[in-house]
């Protein structure tokens, strides 16, 4: 969602606050890590140096090579894949070829059938107009022997879709390996609903429909003193979702914090998001005004958050304990 803050919630935040204040090896295997009692601590990984990188709205870390994320910016940009460090060093980009970037609101890394890939989210639907929407799966681009990135790429597959109830805006996408599922939360619906698509190629042309999980009751409402900002009705809605690579952790970014839901291997998803999530508070607005992409790192131990703006700072959550 582009510029949803604005100049407006600058000011509103700064009126708020006075008064307060008086490359290249292949990610291996993990054993499961369970963060439901976690504590984290946000340190400042560096700032997004990619010069295009200006509207960051989908993060991922790298299933196929190690310290690497992988971002992608919000509609009206250039197809393109945006390879970084964890400091935000620009890696060079990837061209995703015959496909435009109509709406793309998240990205997801994933592996399949024993090859990493990634997944581009073009879902974005502010205006709940879109009949169809669509996801690109396209396999990990290789770096070069500098580590860097370039060229194209073709999409090894895109799903076409549709919601059961009527176009939705969506801006958080994640993939669960061990069910072959994409899973999908809606942003503006009252709760948020969870909607879910069978993950690979699609069985011939037929548009999709996405499976409805259920809603998510459980993301907390705006705070009295969200409500006193500009769009602080808006500030729990979901703006990114990641699932740790064992399958066990969900995490999903609003603009105001982030939660994550811990999975028992005997529970539906639909179990985990009844229960009250464990919160990471995210920093003041001033930091990161519009935070959109949010991805677990490679190890599943830490989270990364960014989002809109440019050179935004790209914060790395790690484990206290």
């Amino acid at each position: 969602m582009r510029r949803l803050l604005g100049a407006g919630l600058a000011i509103g935040v700064t009126i708020l606050l006075l008064g307060l204040s008086g490359c290249a090896k292949r990610v291996p295997a993990l054993e499961p890590v369970v963060l439901a009692a976690a504590d984290f601590v946000a340190v400042e990984g560096g700032r997004l140096q990619a010069a295009e990188l200006i509207e960051a709205s989908g993060l991922a870390a790298s299933r196929r090579h190690s310290d690497l994320l992988w971002a992608l910016n919000d509609s009206g940009h250039r197809p393109v894949l945006y390879a970084l460090d964890a400091s935000g060093a620009d890696l060079g980009r990837v061209t995703l070829a015959g496909v435009n970037n109509v709406d793309w609101e998240d990205l997801a890394a994933f592996v399949w059938q024993g090859e990493s890939y990634l997944l581009v989210a073009d879902i974005g639907d502010n205006r709940g107009q879109r009949d169809r929407v669509v996801l690109h799966a396209l396999p990990e681009p290789p770096a070069d022997d500098q580590g860097r990135f370039s060229g194209e790429v073709q999409p090894a597959w895109s799903l076409t879709f549709t919601y059961p109830d009527g176009p939705r805006d969506c801006e958080a996408v994640a993939v669960d390996e061990t069910a072959g599922r994409i899973l999908l939360l809606s942003k503006r619906s009252q709760p948020p609903v969870l909607y879910s698509l069978t993950l690979g190629p699609p069985p011939g042309e037929q548009l999709q429909i996405a499976t409805v999980i259920g809603p998510v009751a459980t993301i907390p409402p705006p705070s009295p003193l969200d409500l006193l900002l500009p769009y602080g009705q808006f500030r729990s809605q979901p703006t990114a979702m990641d699932l740790s690579s064992d399958g066990r952790n969900l995490l999903i970014l609003t603009y105001r914090h982030a939660y994550l839901y811990h999975r028992t291997p005997t529970e539906t998803w639909a179990d985990s998001l009844a229960r009250t999530p464990q919160q990471v508070p995210l920093p003041d607005l001033f930091q990161l005004a519009q935070r959109e992409a949010a991805c677990f790192t490679a190890d599943g131990r830490g989270l990364f958050v960014t989002g809109e703006g440019a050179g935004a700072v790209l914060l790395h959550f790690k484990r206290t304990e």
